[in-house]
């Protein structure tokens, strides 16, 4: 990764990136989601701000959904309820389509930083400081505050049965049920990101001290745990590619202006760098699309990039404004962009 910087290579003539619409709120965009079905777009904003808009950008319900500002909007898999959480320590449900408030299963003392339904949509967890709380569709909560810290992150395995939790030092597994913490992964820094791979083999973390680690775990083999540094600043953005070359998993990282791809053996713990150097500024966001056909970055002076898995550049929109979130349409044919200026953007991809 401390090889000289390099011109990345460009698609020729790529499909355009068409502006389907764009909208503006009065704080930055913090929170962004589709519902399962893809026919709405939830956004919060820095101001409690709830708002949803069908594809076509025509507004469905807004309403004040926190008294403060909202951190994480999150629809529920499968089904039609939307969570929010927000600084006013408040985990809050939605009806989807109609913004009507159905409860309230979490408030705690501290701002809710990280939420996450599980796979199936029958369980929702939210931290708060070194509190994990998770909440199942009967309301029986669950709450561990044995973290050392602050948790940095949480990420629900692909199968649903284990959640993932980052914090200083380390992260802890929980399996559903038992809710017993494991420590599987130790190290010097503060996790910052998680990402589980697709098929639930290898959990990544970045670190607040420009560490990624990864925990692969292959069929009849004891875990490994690689180590890769060299990035400037923290590893605050993960992406496993979702549909990509079978026990060759490949995951998109960043931890300044470059977006870098780990292409990884599970079996022998090889791993190949590969950075991808477009971005002057600091990459805050990173996103696959489901079909693992694009991956999308976006960086703190707003530029918008989109790459084949290959590492090719295809799209490079200035946006003038930093990007703090990025959501695929189920479809994989639209792209939501959500800006710290407030700007709320859709684009569309012809053929994707």
């Amino acid at each position: 990764m401390n090889e000289p910087a390099r011109t990345t290579p460009m698609a020729a003539d790529p499909t355009p990136m068409e502006l389907a619409w764009a909208t503006v709120m009065a704080e930055s965009i913090a929170g962004l989601a589709w519902s399962a079905d893809g026919t709405t777009l939830y956004a919060g904003s820095a101001d409690g701000l709830l708002v949803a808009l069908a594809e076509d950008g025509d507004w469905r319900f807004r309403c004040q959904a926190h008294d403060e500002g909202i951190t994480r909007v999150c629809a529920q898999p499968g089904g039609t309820t939307l969570a929010t959480s927000g600084e006013d320590g408040r985990v809050r449900l939605w009806q989807g389509d109609t913004g009507d408030a159905l409860a309230t299963p979490v408030a705690d003392r501290q701002w809710i930083e990280h939420l996450a339904w599980s796979p199936d949509g029958t369980l929702l967890a939210a931290a708060a400081g070194p509190r994990l709380h998770v909440t199942d569709h009967h309301g029986a909560s669950h709450t561990w505050e044995g973290h050392p810290g602050n948790i940095g992150a949480i990420r629900w395995a692909p199968s649903g049965k284990r959640l993932a939790s980052g914090a200083n030092k380390g992260v802890h597994l929980w399996n559903v049920g038992s809710w017993e913490p494991v420590r599987v992964m130790d190290f010097p820094g503060a996790s910052v990101a998680l990402a589980w791979s697709a098929d639930g083999k290898a959990l990544a973390t970045g670190t607040q001290d420009g560490f990624l680690y990864v925990r692969l775990h292959a069929p009849g083999t004891t875990p490994r745990l690689l180590t890769m540094s060299g990035y400037p600043g923290k590893v605050s953005a993960l992406a496993w590619q979702p549909r990509g070359r079978p026990g060759s998993p490949l995951i998109a990282t960043c931890g300044g202006s470059d977006v870098v791809l780990w292409r990884l053996d599970p079996r022998n713990g090889k791993r190949e760098a590969s950075p991808l150097r477009h971005h002057d500024h600091t990459v805050t966001v990173l996103a696959w699309s489901d079909n693992g056909r694009w991956l999308a970055s976006g960086d703190r002076n707003g530029r918008l990039c989109l790459w084949t898995p290959q590492g090719t550049l295809s799209h490079d929109l200035a946006l003038g404004s930093e990007i703090t979130l990025l959501a695929w349409h189920p479809r994989d044919n639209h792209l939501a962009v959500g800006s710290v200026d407030g700007t709320l953007r859709l684009f569309h991809l012809p053929g994707a």
